[in-house]
């Protein structure tokens, strides 16, 4: 994983912390664990989707937004690196 997708990583976990009822689990949780089967609602899928895009400065493409997004936090940060014209984090 390169700086950028540890960053993103990092970002998305805290938002998870902050937003969402995981609390600290969200720190340690498989990078591939599906967060909505671990806990993660609809409703703080939006607060945590907000608190990224705040926190990166970016706008997350509509086409992006939904329940795939959340499939794990390591889709999510891939979504981020392509919108953002990162390298790949795929090297993890």
């Amino acid at each position: 994983m390169n700086d950028t997708a540890r960053q993103y990583d990092a970002v998305i976990r805290e938002a998870l912390v902050t937003h969402s009822d995981l609390g600290d689990t969200a720190r340690e949780v498989d990078r591939d664990a599906d967060l909505y089967a671990i806990g993660l609602t609809s409703l703080h899928s939006v607060r945590v989707l907000l608190s990224v895009e705040d926190a990166l400065g970016v706008e997350i493409p509509e086409q992006h937004v939904g329940r795939a997004l959340f499939s794990s936090i390591g889709h999510f940060n891939d979504v981020l690196l392509d919108i953002t014209g990162s390298t790949s984090g795929a090297a993890r």
